[in-house]
């Protein structure tokens, strides 16, 4: 097209074009299809000839490889239970395909596979069965499959096939994920064992268990509700039922002694069983000399004065005396003074047997002290000991000038879970009074303190902190914690 203008002459080129909308969508819509076409013909190309049944059965064969070597790993004796696991989805894999199910085989070879995998990369399910609550001295673990001691802490989590010792000088306090606690005395090893869950248990009955193998040593177990625990020794096997206190002694020679204080256990041996009740022992022995019988234990004393946490003045120097109910037959009394509530033994600055239900102690230092006392029977027979009660001793007493009113401090760590139990840690001032839920917790010289609380409901509870200074003054703090019942 041209045009004239002022004598000059213009050109002016259109490359515009248009197009209607109907156009323009076809276009796209043939560019989507060409897109699946290619990309169907590419993974075709790729996975020419590999059907549902290739597949299933190369993933068989991968987890087959996988769980060969989780069987082997650092940590397939704690992890038994999950190799089962993964065995049983690999041997279903194998039917299902054979019955040529393939879809099926598929679904369980990749669980199998994805289980041993875990396990081989140390990621796997595993649960722990244990953990240290508390401790003192010399404490060890071995884990399993190790040759080598590492030193315990508290809140280690214990698992299958560990083993824990203590020195001459040291105790701890392990609970199990069932609730079952052990108070493991000094030179005593055993080893933790792979606990149970018993789902369709009745009313009454034990819904979990734990168990470990005990070497040599002594060691006090408190089972609780809806819990029980076994406890095998080379001489004879001990099933402990909920709600029990028993302890369990094993001397070099492998002869294991069983004192139940209440509840009921049943010990077993090669040349048969009984069953202990409330306050009884017995002794079994390796090989022939099987079950001796049963003798009864006296009771334990209960301390009577002074109160719990009572303060002396150190500066008066008076003494301290200390009394106990008598208990009918008793030979002795066996005192306890120790700075530890562990009653580790180098804390330890009184022990002694006494002929009458009373002591008259001189303390000549500042600090916290704890006592207890046991009953000796005739024939060497030992109560278990007595609730522990506290004094202080402090150089000088309350300020004068006026009442006090002021709430003592009271600061809260973050409780620690562990199964149903809950390890609480905190600080308030020295000489007060602590409860958590109402029970008390031992209030160090410092002001520190540690308490373990189990529940028995799941979900969210609630840990109800109050501490109390001479004068009543008092401070209540509350932490919420979320508990899961195995």
């Amino acid at each position: 097209m041209a045009a004239k203008k002022d004598g000059r002459r213009f050109e002016v080129e259109l490359d515009w074009y248009y197009v209607s909308k109907e156009t323009l969508w076809r276009w796209a819509l043939l560019l989507v299809g060409a897109a699946i076409l290619v990309s169907a013909g590419i993974y075709w190309w790729l996975n020419r000839g590999d059907d549902i049944a290739g597949r299933a059965s190369r993933e068989i064969a991968s987890a087959d490889e996988l769980l060969a070597k989780a069987r082997v790993s650092p940590g397939a004796v704690r992890s038994r239970e999950e190799i089962a696991a993964a065995a049983q989805k690999l041997e279903r894999a194998r039917s299902s395909h054979a019955g040529a199910r393939y879809v099926d085989a598929l679904k369980e070879a990749v669980e199998a596979r994805q289980l041993a995998l875990r396990i081989t990369s140390g990621a796997g399910t595993l649960r722990h069965d244990a953990a240290i609550m508390d401790l003192g001295g010399r404490v060890e673990i071995q884990r399993a499959s190790r040759a080598t001691w590492e030193g315990a802490r508290v809140g280690m989590k214990l698992y299958e096939g560990d083993f824990l010792k203590t020195g001459a000088n040291g105790l701890a306090e392990v609970m199990a994920v069932d609730g079952t606690f052990y108070r493991i005395k000094p030179e005593t090893l055993f080893e933790v064992h792979r606990g149970k869950t018993f789902a369709g248990a009745g009313e009454g009955e034990p819904k979990r268990q734990s168990e470990i193998k005990f070497i040599v040593g002594t060691v006090d177990i408190d089972t609780g509700e809806g819990a029980r625990s076994i406890v095998r020794t080379d001489a004879a096997t001990a099933d402990i039922s909920s709600r029990s206190t028993v302890g369990v002694d094993v001397d070099p020679s492998k002869t294991t002694g069983v004192s139940a204080y209440r509840g009921r256990v049943t010990l077993s041996t090669e040349s048969g069983s009984v069953t202990l009740g409330d306050r009884e022992r017995v002794v079994a022995r390796v090989g022939a000399g099987g079950l001796g019988t049963k003798t009864v234990l006296p009771d334990p004393p209960r301390p009577i004065a002074p109160d719990d946490a009572v303060v002396f003045d150190l500066a008066r120097r008076q003494p301290v005396t200390l009394k106990w109910t008598p208990v009918p037959g008793a030979a002795r009394y066996r005192l306890q003074i120790a700075r530890s509530r562990l009653y580790i033994p180098d804390s330890i600055v009184v022990v002694d047997d006494r002929p009458r239900p009373e002591a008259v102690v001189s303390v000549t230092e500042e600090g916290s002290f704890y006592w207890r006392v046991a009953t000796l029977g005739k024939g060497n027979v030992v109560s278990e000991w007595s609730p522990t009660r506290r004094f202080k001793v402090r150089q000088g007493g309350r300020a004068t000038g006026g009442p006090d009113s002021t709430p003592p401090e009271l600061v809260l760590s973050r409780p620690q879970v562990n199964g149903t139990l809950v390890i609480l840690s905190g600080r308030s001032e020295p000489g007060a009074a602590v409860s958590v839920n109402g029970e008390p917790a031992d209030v160090d010289a410092s002001g520190s303190f540690k308490k373990v609380i189990s529940f028995a409901r799941e979900g969210v509870n609630v840990l109800t902190v109050r501490a109390v200074d001479g004068a009543g003054n008092e401070t209540l703090r509350r932490e919420t914690v979320m508990i899961e019942i195995y």
